[in-house]
């Protein structure tokens, strides 16, 4: 039986939802008063997780083998809001325990475990968390749904096997072990091939790619 990909999965229905059957996710309606002192209104939604400051963690993940171009671990999953597989990267929603940033690292070396297997050094592998950043918003015209970015550097020999992911019930996730360098021309691949791309993700290709000089023309 061929395996099964995350792009099988498929939408059967969608309807209007009230805010109070809603589990994850609340309505919220808030006034405010803009620089010339009108009175505005704007509709907001937001997460009902949120246990502290933060919503969630993502994480960069940068693979380094001797013998190999250092790889960024990229994952794909159903997005049933986008109702197509995304490419993004690993990401997940902070847990009671773990405020601040070291809770922030910890949130995301368990995160990282759970849906690729990578992030311990159970074989032999060096991990380090080099990077957090300070709490980011996702899409501030729409959200207050917020996050902190972790950059993780991972050592691994030529050799080292493949870890196994963790993932809960529900999580249907793949792996994707793509060169940094040539990563938007990559995403795009990904496009042709019939996912969809986290916008987060494809800012930071293009990031690389201006700060080569590959797009606009000057380096940095």
């Amino acid at each position: 039986m061929p395996s099964s990909s995350s792009k099988d999965a498929r939408i059967t229905h969608s309807k209007p939802l009230q805010d109070s059957d809603a589990r994850w996710v609340g309505l919220r309606s808030i006034e405010w008063i803009d620089p010339t002192g009108k009175e505005r209104k704007w509709e907001s939604a937001d997460r009902k997780t949120r246990k502290g400051d933060v919503d969630a963690v993502a994480i960069m993940t940068l693979i380094n083998r001797p013998s190999s171009k250092p790889h960024i671990l990229l994952i794909s999953q159903y997005r049933p809001p986008v109702g197509k597989s995304v490419i993004e990267m690993p990401a997940g929603l902070i847990d009671q325990g773990e405020e601040g940033d070291e809770g922030t690292r910890r949130a995301a070396l368990r995160e990282l475990e759970e849906e690729t297997g990578y992030g311990t050094e159970k074989e032999g592998g060096k991990v380090q968390v080099v990077e957090t950043s300070t709490v980011m918003f996702n899409d501030p015209g729409l959200t207050g749904a917020n996050m902190k970015l972790c950059v993780v550097r991972i050592q691994l020999s030529d050799d080292s096997p493949e870890p196994v992911a963790k993932p809960e019930e529900g999580e249907f996730i793949e792996k994707h072990l793509v060169p940094l360098e040539g990563l938007y021309d990559r995403l795009k691949d990904f496009q042709r091939q019939g996912y969809a791309v986290d916008a987060r993700l494809a800012h930071l290709a293009v990031g690389l790619d201006v700060g080569l000089g590959k797009i606009g023309g000057a380096s940095l």
